[in-house]
């Protein structure tokens, strides 16, 4: 098992719920980047609108959110159950549903977004059970 680095809580962030419908977060996103927006605030630090950005970006895309809250729920429980390492050519690209998948040992599926570009090492998981596999950095 491998320990998990700390980030950021983008429900914290967005300031709504886990279980938050796709509406409701899009509701939080519009309120707050409101209030965060540089034109409107009189400081000179963006860092928290380009989270709240950041935070919209990730949750915003269902598979995304799907593999931040594999994530998430890695680093609310202190570790992760690190199944393998692999790279991204390991993976199966499935082109008509703009996927990349991988078999866990369960049965169950891996699964990242064709179209995330990751500059770091990632960790996703399984649809089925509580292992991650660890993508090494993908060069794109």
């Amino acid at each position: 098992m491998e320990k998990r680095e700390c980030f950021v809580d983008y429900y914290r962030v967005l300031e709504c719920e886990r279980a938050a419908t796709d509406e409701e977060i899009k509701r939080c996103y519009k309120r707050l980047v409101l209030l965060a927006h540089p034109d409107k605030v009189q400081n000179d630090n963006d860092q928290g609108f380009l989270l709240i950005q950041k935070a919209w970006t990730v949750l915003k895309d269902p598979l995304s959110r799907k593999q931040y809250d594999a994530e998430l729920t890695c680093h609310e429980h202190s570790e992760c159950l690190l199944y393998d390492t692999i790279s991204l050519s390991d993976m199966n690209l499935e082109s008509s549903e703009g996927v990349y998948s991988y078999p866990c040992r369960c049965g169950g599926t891996y699964l990242l977004s064709a179209s995330v570009s990751v500059t770091s090492d990632i960790v996703i998981g399984c649809d089925e059970c509580s292992f991650s596999i660890k993508i090494g950095k993908m060069e794109r």
